[in-house]
């Protein structure tokens, strides 16, 4: 019997991963549980979110289903959503009890950072979960509904302005599908409205786009969003959100029934209470093994980890791609723990940024050679599509992509 328990709290990117590589690693050896607890049943690969709320991809086809992927493996899957932890006692409270351990991985993500605005919380979407995206979605359908019997133009604009907050990876990504999906699709179907009452509008509190890319590329974008319709405010700071309105630094309130809150996030709250040293958003500070310093057995990654790279001199940002690099430093660390080797220290080596601007239309960056328009878009899809998990969901995503190239999206407005 196995008698050490290596627990994983989240079945993200890096949870996942981390459950994946360490029963790779401890395979031929029974010297070690492994635990993963997550409060969903499947893994969500949240970077196609926002073609969910487009219609582009169906819900089911970005989830895959945990107990499957872990059926003929040691990793033990339970369904429970994490309360506590205490580091002291080396336990996790769970709303099903708790579970103790030798070794912990904390992979539970973030959150969305409202950076303090008033209103901000409580009447902005967010696109953080399947929910989210086909909430959204359904919002967005119903909005156009309205505005097609509303007579008053004043009302009618107001329902047909959408605003996101934010213009980095998620907000633009999710600009330019709606944008598409606007054009393409809804104003096809709705011949009463005036397409010049649509505006979709992307305060961004900063100078520039999409933080990921050179400045050029930034730019580029930035010229490319601008051509296809999209108001992209820059030095553009939202104060305040209320029902109906979305009021700027500079003094001007815009009238919007639907705002989208993309400007950033910061760690769970579980994380930012553990009684250790984090940072500004409330992330873990962990050494060159990924461990909390003053709990050793415990290590941090992705979202909800701050790991400081010497060679950037930043830490690292809360990107799918380095949750997944530290998921295998962390299970190779943890198995070398577990044979009583030295760990080995985390490197991260980027890859590049590849950002897509709606159909046909991108920009990235892979190994110092920079790409835009079509060769940026499809080596984006080819990409995101060799990352998902199983063949299975390669395939459905594939196929909603052809489907999506060959006839018009769907706008049914579907709640369950």
């Amino acid at each position: 019997m196995p008698d050490r328990q290596v627990v994983i709290l989240g079945a993200g990117f890096g949870g996942l991963y981390a459950a994946l590589h360490l029963e790779r690693a401890l395979r031929r050896e029974r010297s070690a549980r492994i635990v993963l607890l997550d409060k969903e049943n499947y893994h969500l690969f949240v970077p196609m979110l926002h073609e969910i709320t487009s219609g582009g991809v169906e819900p089911r086809h970005v989830v895959r289903p945990l107990r499957p992927l872990f059926r003929k493996t040691r990793v033990d899957f339970r369904r429970a959503e994490v309360r506590s932890i205490d580091l002291e006692g080396r336990r996790v409270l769970t709303d099903h009890g708790e579970a103790g351990y030798d070794y912990l991985v904390i992979a539970l993500g973030s959150t969305t950072n409202f950076f303090g605005v008033e209103g901000a919380a409580e009447t902005t979407f967010t696109l953080t979960s399947l929910k989210d995206a086909v909430g959204l979605r359904n919002h967005l359908l119903e909005m156009f509904e309205r505005a097609d019997l509303e007579q008053d133009p004043g009302r009618r604009r107001r329902l047909l302005t959408f605003c996101l907050v934010g213009a980095g990876c998620t907000g633009v990504e999710l600009a330019t599908e709606l944008q598409d999906l606007i054009q393409k699709t809804l104003l096809r179907n709705y011949p009463r409205l005036d397409a010049r009452e649509v505006r979709l509008v992307l305060p961004e509190a900063s100078g520039r786009i999409i933080p990921c890319v050179s400045n050029r590329l930034a730019w580029l974008g930035l010229e490319k969003l601008r051509r296809k319709g999209i108001e992209v405010r820059l030095h553009a700071p939202v104060i305040a959100v209320s029902e109906g309105a979305v009021t700027l630094a500079d003094g001007k309130v815009l009238p919007t029934e639907t705002v989208v809150w993309t400007a950033g996030v910061k760690a769970n709250p579980i994380v930012e209470g553990l009684p250790v040293e984090k940072d500004k958003l409330g992330r873990v500070i962990v050494d060159e093994y990924l461990e909390l310093p003053q709990f050793p057995g415990v290590f941090a990654l992705g979202d909800c980890a701050h790991f400081w790279d010497p060679r950037f001199q930043a830490a690292l940002p809360p990107t799918a791609q380095v949750a997944v690099q530290q998921a295998r430093a962390l299970a190779d660390n943890i198995a070398r723990a577990l044979r009583g080797q030295a760990k080995r220290p985390f490197v991260y080596r980027h890859q590049g940024d590849l950002v897509s601007l709606g159909s046909g239309d991108g920009v990235g960056e892979i190994g110092g050679v920079a790409f835009s328009g079509l060769p940026a878009w499809l080596l984006w899809r080819a990409v995101f599509l060799g990352k998902l998990i199983g063949w299975k969901n390669r395939i459905r995503v594939a196929l909603d992509w052809i489907v999506g190239a060959l006839f018009e999206r769907d706008i049914s407005k579907l709640e369950w």
